[in-house]
């Protein structure tokens, strides 16, 4: 082919400075073969394109109704206002408060919960580390589960308000664009919110001061109470038990004039009891456990003890003064008992003991005793008292302080006889040779005594009547005193039964090894729960779940037209709900808050529920916002139960649904 037969064709201009692009010329080249038979490489004429797997978009733009609005298939909701949320916590209220109300049945049944003793004292860093880490599980649960989430609930629900005022329509700016209730302080926020008729926002943070109470309530939950403890029952022997004990300190006398002096030195430096004796009774003794502890620890045992009884009495005596009045002789008698005592002028007071002459004609040893005191200032006087000493025996249950070893108090189980337990030694008391009788300790059959028993008598017979003297003189009355009110009988009566207790021990009583089940209680450091605390927190809990499930509901219906698509409190959210609109014209350019205050004043605004865009009075739209009929306005949550008439503005149709095919309402 020619080309110069073609016809001419301009090259197109250049720009100025451009180079005119050079053509190659390249040879043929044969196609290549195909891989396969069936397949040609290239082998089409058609241009052919690689093709790529598509990457998913960043952002699908939303789907929008035939009115070209966005569809809301899912609204925005803060997580505390949201069913699974609200629902458990409500449940974990209830539980908790019935979970301590049970907890405090069980903390008195079973008297608290065992402590350790080195972590559970008074004293010390551990007790405090102790105490705190059990409080801290309660002071945990209440503060942080509740009143952390409960306060989020609040928060959120404040933040909603100014939402929830304009959807339901013709709002006032305080009460919606300028409406900020979480800036305000719990303690005061409540009033405010009453004040604007938002019940819901003012019962809300009044439950969270209710949560305030938790903390301390809870802290106050758990107490380390001093707790009256039984302790597992124990087998010891007895040391002792009932029958007559004739040793050799009971023929040398030995024992008497011991126990003699045991009770007027209990006058003068005002002793207590020796061990296993209290008041009347000398109870057997028997050994004491050591493998518990021993303060505050009480023992329990069923045993046999002795009562003495001194059985004195005042008795009047006659006196006659000596012709010569070298002194006064001096006579008793009564209940068939009679006795003579003469006195001298060698001393101002005298007194001393003696045995009467009784028509029962009973031993000596076992007769009465006459207690006699004369005084010749301010003028001769004298008084007499006389003793009739007995013993029973008795079966009884003792309780003894273990720290001290003394029996604190006898309780009388029955009479005790031959079938009582430890009675195997009892017959030579029950019987002859003493036959339930007492011996008087002031006289003694005594065969060729020496003459230090004979002293040890002389002496026991005169320190009797010298320490109801001791007792008179520290009386408060006072020796003569005691005269003029004859309290002798009472002050021999004292001393001379602390005698008789002493005797009993030594002369009643022999060596007995036999095994005693003893019962114990001791004072243990326990964990209580303090009942005021967990009423307090229970019932708080109950109120704090009752009221919340009344404020969820109702805001539940409060927010049923609020169809928020994303979460509010960003700038960005504050910009797509209220840019583009007639309110973002008006505040261009206004920053001072009385600037912004005066451009909204008067002014009433809603929320458009098919755009969720702040709509202003008298802008394109506001007649299509939520409807401000009395129903839709409500404030109160009491206004929920009225049956009252929506507006004549609107039809009473339910609201429009951005899905609806319908137009808006006009």
């Amino acid at each position: 082919m020619n080309n110069d037969d073609q016809p001419s064709r301009s090259s197109p201009a250049l720009p100025p400075g451009a180079m005119a692009p050079t053509a190659r010329v390249e040879n043929p080249r044969d196609d290549s073969p195909p891989a396969t038979p069936s397949h040609r490489l290239l082998g089409s004429e058609e241009p052919q394109y690689a093709t790529y797997r598509e990457k998913p978009a960043s952002w699908t733009p939303p789907v929008k109704d035939d009115s070209g609005y966005a569809t809301v298939t899912k609204p925005w909701i803060p997580y505390p206002l949201r069913a699974w949320f609200w629902i458990p916590f409500v449940l974990l209220m209830i539980i908790g408060a019935i979970g301590l109300e049970v907890a405090l049945h069980f903390s008195n049944k079973k008297s608290g919960w065992a402590t350790n003793d080195a972590f559970s004292s008074q004293t010390g860093v551990l007790h405090y580390v102790y105490v705190c880490s059990l409080l801290g599980i309660a002071t945990i649960y209440s503060s942080f589960d509740i009143v952390a989430l409960w306060t989020w609930t609040d928060i959120e629900i404040k933040k909603m308000q100014p939402y929830v005022d304009l959807v339901h329509g013709d709002s006032p700016p305080k009460r919606s664009l300028l409406l900020d209730y979480t800036r305000t302080n719990n303690f005061f926020v409540w009033s405010r919110a009453a004040a604007n008729k938002h019940y819901l926002v003012a019962l809300t943070s009044l439950m969270v001061l209710l949560s305030l109470t938790f903390q301390p309530l809870a802290a106050a939950l758990l107490v380390v109470r001093d707790t009256w403890w039984g302790l597992p029952d124990a087998t010891v022997n007895t040391l002792a038990a009932i029958g007559l004990n004739q040793n050799g300190d009971f023929d040398d006398l030995t024992s008497f004039l011991t126990a003699a002096g045991f009770a007027s030195a209990s006058v003068l430096y005002n002793l207590g009891s020796p061990p296993f004796v209290f008041g009347a009774y000398t109870v057997a003794p028997f050994q004491l456990p050591s493998n518990v502890p021993v303060n505050s620890t009480i023992v329990y045992a069923n045993t046999t003890a002795v009562r003495s009884d001194p059985g004195c009495q005042a008795v009047a005596v006659d006196m006659a003064q000596n012709t010569d009045g070298s002194g006064w002789n001096n006579s008793v008698s009564s209940n068939g008992c009679s006795i003579s005592f003469a006195v001298d002028r060698n001393a101002s007071v005298l007194f001393g003991t003696d045995i009467p002459v009784c028509d029962s004609g009973v031993p000596p040893q076992f007769s009465p005793v006459l207690f006699w005191f004369f005084t010749y200032e301010p003028a001769a006087e004298a008084s007499a008292t006389l003793c009739f000493p007995t013993i029973t025996l008795w079966d009884v249950n003792v309780n003894l302080d273990l720290a001290s070893g003394n029996i604190t108090r006898v309780t009388e189980l029955r009479p005790f006889s031959a079938s009582s337990n430890f009675s195997s030694f009892s017959a030579n008391v029950t019987g002859p040779p003493l036959n339930g009788r007492a011996y008087n300790g002031i006289e003694f059959n005594l065969t060729n005594p020496d003459r230090f028993v004979i002293a040890r008598r002389n002496a026991t017979q005169l320190q009797m009547p010298a320490a109801v003297f001791q007792a008179a003189s520290q009386s408060p009355e006072g020796l003569i005193g005691s005269f003029q009110a004859n309290t002798f009988a009472r002050l021999s009566t004292n001393v001379y039964r602390t005698y008789l207790t002493l005797i009993a021990k030594t002369v009643y009583l022999l060596d007995d090894n036999e095994p005693i089940t003893i019962q114990m209680k001791t004072v243990q450091k326990r964990i209580w729960l303090s009942d005021v605390a967990v009423h307090l927190l229970a019932v708080a809990m109950f109120l704090l779940a009752f009221f919340g499930t009344i404020i969820q509901l109702f805001h539940r219906y409060d927010r049923r037209k609020l169809r928020l698509l994303h979460e509010p409190g960003t700038i960005a959210s504050a910009v797509s709900i209220g840019a583009q609109t007639g309110m973002g014209d008006l505040l261009a350019g206004r920053q001072d808050p009385k600037d912004i205050s005066a451009a909204l004043q008067d002014k009433k605004f809603r929320i458009d529920t098919r755009t969720m865009k702040i709509v202003m009075e008298g802008e394109e739209g506001y007649e299509f916002a939520a409807s401000p009929g009395i129903m839709d306005r409500r404030r109160s949550i009491f206004g929920a139960v009225q049956n009252q008439r929506f507006g004549r503005r609107f039809s009473s149709k339910a609201p429009h649904s951005p899905k609806s095919e319908k137009g808006p309402l006009s």
